[in-house]
């Protein structure tokens, strides 16, 4: 066993895309926020697809093979990313396919980072979320083992927004929500779809609202839902499981006493 604390949780809603092709650097190199033509095979790292307009489309994962990569995305917009690709595609040397590959998940309660383990990865957004791995067969770890719910608990309280739950597609800005934080773009790489938008809101430094962990006192709201500071609206609820939620945050309300339907909130420290 790898230690008290440590579980281990299949990730039900994510699906695995694989971009195989002579041209497949290029390709995404192309359009997607990361700069891919760097990792070396077997490193993993956060990406995403925009608008031309700077909002985000989908967030995935590229894992880095000798002949291929794998996209680690969110099930609920697998065939949507696989048909955009495909679009761009034209006579790009590049084919794009569903596999049956699953996601399975190590992970530590707390925030705490978990030690290496024999076919995963860390993954790139926060050292609290753990390690994952891609699997054709469910692996054989000696772990207790924790719903999906449980997992996603955690990483609401290490405030990681995911997919398109959480961040309905074409409607927010990457910066706003932390993706560069999260190590998802790539601001020296070069062209990537939105990197006009997307670049000059970095350069200039200041956000009206960034996304941040909550904690509340009653598990109450659903996506959409307004914190309120006094009688004027402070943020948006992003998403929410048990007690813990992410909401965006003007940040002139930052320092304010904030409620969500009637119930208080407090703003966790942001973790790495």
């Amino acid at each position: 066993m790898l230690g008290m604390g440590i579980y281990h949780s299949h990730l039900t809603d994510r699906a695995v895309l694989r971009l195989t092709g002579a041209d497949r650097v290029d390709f995404l190199q192309n359009l997607v926020t990361q700069n891919i033509a760097r990792p070396q095979s077997g490193s993993c790292v956060m990406a995403a697809l925009l608008t031309p307009q700077g909002k985000l489309l989908y967030d995935f994962f590229i894992y880095v093979e000798d002949d291929s990569f794998l996209l680690d995305c969110d099930t609920a917009c697998a065939a949507a990313l696989l048909k955009k690709l495909s679009l761009y595609k034209l006579r790009a040397d590049v084919a794009i396919a569903e596999t049956t590959l699953a996601i399975h998940a190590i992970w530590q309660e707390d925030g705490f980072p978990c030690p290496p383990q024999a076919g995963f990865y860390e993954d790139p957004r926060a050292e609290g979320l753990g390690l994952r791995g891609f699997f054709e067969t469910a692996p054989d770890i000696n772990l207790p083992s924790k719903p999906l719910d449980d997992w996603h608990v955690n990483r609401i309280k290490l405030g990681v927004p995911q997919g398109p739950d959480d961040m309905p597609p074409g409607t927010v800005f990457p910066l706003e929500y932390g993706l560069a934080d999260r190590h998802a773009i790539d601001f020296q790489k070069g062209c990537f779809i939105g990197q006009e938008v997307t670049s000059r809101t970095h350069r200039k430094g200041a956000l009206r609202k960034k996304l941040r962990a909550i904690h509340l006192t009653t598990p109450t709201g659903e996506h959409g839902d307004a914190l309120m500071a006094g009688e004027r609206v402070g943020g948006t609820l992003v998403a929410r499981r048990a007690r813990y939620g992410l909401a965006l945050i003007r940040e002139d309300a930052m320092d304010e006493t904030l409620t969500l339907n009637g119930a208080d909130i407090a703003i966790e420290a942001p973790q790495s």
